[in-house]
Formats: structure tokens, sequence, C-alpha cells
């Protein structure tokens, strides 16, 4: 008769198969999923490629528009994980620095990453003006798929933030709290205006007038004295 210890062993035996069994299984299907990964990273990175070709010519649009000239420009990748393989970001920013020019502090940023399951691109888009007097959309997100990416939608999304993102930088200029600072008069229409929104300057008597209209310009041209005290 078997002894019991000798079931014992067979049953120990069994378990040890079915246990290297799932171990095996475990394997297979942790190198398919890696290798999956793998391919959708590939897949990503090529398409953030394409996406920074397209966000990079947009942004170099817009700073050729005269109210950018002074904008700075970054483009910044980042790499995490074991040689960089765990998560991969790239962010494009413009930035508009307070000066004469600009009445506030605005930054415009666009990054671009990944879902969890790597299915799609995600590009982020941010915009940060301090301080706050307006009311603007200061964050949105496209998702781009990786395995059916359109160039023309990624291109259309991002010329309606730009669109949208211009749009509030020039609310800047009709907003009273921003414009404290650069209000002017105008000598010739006694007119008080936002000295970004001067049709041109004068000097007269070691002092700078800005004129609000060509008008004012031709008018302060014939006869400076005409519009300036004795006392100026």
């Amino acid at each position: 008769m078997p002894s019991i210890d000798q079931l014992a062993q067979r049953l120990s035996s069994e378990i040890a198969a079915a246990l290297e069994r799932l171990d095996s299984l475990r394997t297979e299907a942790s190198q398919a999923f890696t290798h999956d990964q793998d391919q959708r990273f590939k897949h990503f990175v090529a398409l953030a490629a394409r996406i920074r070709t397209i966000l990079q010519s947009r942004i170099e649009a817009i700073t050729e528009v005269n109210i950018f000239k002074h904008a700075k420009r970054n483009l910044g990748i980042e790499l995490y994980g074991p040689e960089g393989r765990g998560c991969q970001e790239e962010t494009i920013t413009l930035s508009v620095p307070y000066s004469e020019e600009c009445p506030a502090n605005v930054v415009l940023s666009f990054r671009v990453g990944y879902d969890g399951p790597i299915e799609n691109a995600v590009i982020n888009y941010e915009l940060k003006i301090l301080p706050i007097y307006v009311e603007f959309e200061s964050r949105a997100k496209l998702f781009v798929p990786i395995n059916n990416p359109s160039d023309e939608a990624i291109a259309a999304w991002i010329d309606d933030r730009l669109v949208e993102f211009t749009r509030t930088y020039l609310e800047l200029y009709f907003t009273d709290q921003y414009q404290t600072q650069s209000l002017e008069t105008d000598p010739v229409m006694k007119f008080r205006f936002p000295r970004a929104f001067a049709a041109g300057k004068r000097e007269y008597r070691g002092q700078v007038y800005h004129l609000f209209t060509k008008e004012s310009l031709q008018e302060f041209d014939k006869n400076p004295s005409a519009y300036v005290g004795a006392s100026e």
C-alpha cells in the first residue's frame, strides 16, 4: 500500500508543476506586454516628432507677429525611468515677460506626452497670465490616437489655441487694471490711452509725448507749442 508520504510527494509534484506552468504563462504575458509597450512607445516617439514639427512652425509664425516680437521660445524634453525609457514629455514654451510693451507676465506652453496604456499622444495646452484681471481658457487637452493620427486635426487644434491666446493677449490692452502704469494723454486730443496704442511719439523740450492718431501727430508737428504749455 502506498504510504501517506508518497501521496504527499505526488501532490507536491503536481502543485510544483502547476506553479511552474503559471510562472511560464506570467513570463510570456510580461514579455508580450513589454514588447507591445515598446512598439507603442516607438510609435509615440515618432508621433511626438511630427507634433513637435507642427508646433514649432506655428510658434515661429506667431513670434513673427509684431506684438510678440519680444517673446522667448524654449523646447524642453524630459525623460524618466530606466535609461529614460519610462516616460517622455516634450514642452514648447512661449513666454512674454512684463515690460513696457507687455502689461503682464504671460507664459504659453504646449506639453506633449502620452496616456497610461500609450494608446494616445496627449497635447496639453496651458496659459498663465499674472496678474489675472481677465477671464481666459487656461487649459485644454487633445488626445491623438497613436495608430491613426491626423496632422490636419493636430494643426487645426493648435491654431485654434493660438488664435484664442492672441485674442486674450490683446484683451490685456483694453483692460484698465493692466494699463494703469502706461496711460498717456494725447496733447492734441486731450485723450487718455494706453501707450501701446500710440500712433507715434515726439520729443519736444526734452519731454516725450505720445500721440493717439496720425492726425494728432500731424497737428503736433505743425506747432508743438500750441499744445504744450510753457511750463512743460
